[in-house]
């Protein structure tokens, strides 16, 4: 999958005369927790690309819901791919990136590493539930839920009473069921998850400006999550240093 991405990214590169430093590790920022950063690693924050979340904060930064009160997060993954932390690293970021607000307080219910529900709250008096597993059949794609509840209005990232995230187009054949879902006019073929990774590191070769803030971010996340696993481990809330 790495070559894909490295591939796509730089057919963007060519087709917009962009320069690029291929010296650049540039990965989502979960896959760098708990290692030392080297000159040339950056961490992407990947899922701040999908269009899905840039227009829930839109709608959180414009106040078409008002007074956010609540965020119920869910994120259930294939543990091939993922981890409870890099599910937390990748859901906190996304509680911030939404609201705008800083979280102050964790309070973490892990089970064997494989399950788990979080309590945030945020510096402006939102609280989030954040729901975390990784027992997803291998090969199933994320399934994720991202709802916003407000004094006036609520707002989700998928239809309202859906179970999970629906496909644009499903195939019935003889030999079994297939989905697609093409989110990205220029990347046809890939999924979302490799839709954010090549638009986010395209971005970053595109204005490099950001590794500062990048880097910034994920040590705060880091220490987020090291956070979550202190409170799961004492069975307290943690109040975020």
């Amino acid at each position: 999958m790495v070559n894909n991405i490295e591939n796509a990214v730089k057919l963007l590169l060519h087709k917009y005369e962009v320069k690029a430093n291929v010296e650049l590790n540039l990965l989502p920022g979960w896959s760098f927790l708990n290692k030392e950063l080297n000159d040339n690693d950056m961490p992407l924050l990947t899922w701040r690309l999908n269009r899905r979340f840039i227009e829930l904060k839109k709608i959180v930064s414009d106040e078409v819901v008002e007074n956010v009160s609540m965020l119920r997060f869910c994120s259930l993954g294939d543990p091939n791919i993922w981890s409870l932390e890099a599910l937390m690293y990748r859901e906190f970021d996304l509680c911030e990136f939404i609201t705008g607000s800083r979280i102050a307080y964790i309070h973490a219910t892990l089970t064997n590493g494989l399950a788990g529900n979080i309590i945030v709250k945020l510096e402006n008096g939102t609280i989030g539930s954040v729901e975390i597993g990784v027992q997803a059949p291998a090969g199933k794609p994320l399934i994720e839920r991202h709802e916003i509840i407000a004094r006036r209005g609520v707002a989700s990232d998928i239809v309202v009473d859906t179970q999970v995230p629906q496909s644009s187009i499903y195939t019935c054949t003889e030999n079994g069921d297939v989905e697609y879902k093409d989110v990205d006019n220029e990347l046809f073929g890939m999924d979302e998850f490799q839709v954010e990774w090549v638009r986010a590191a395209f971005q970053h070769q595109k204005d490099p400006t950001q590794s500062e803030n990048l880097i910034k971010q994920h040590d705060h996340l880091s220490r987020l999550v090291e956070s979550a696993l202190k409170s799961n481990s004492n069975k307290l809330k943690v109040k975020v240093a």
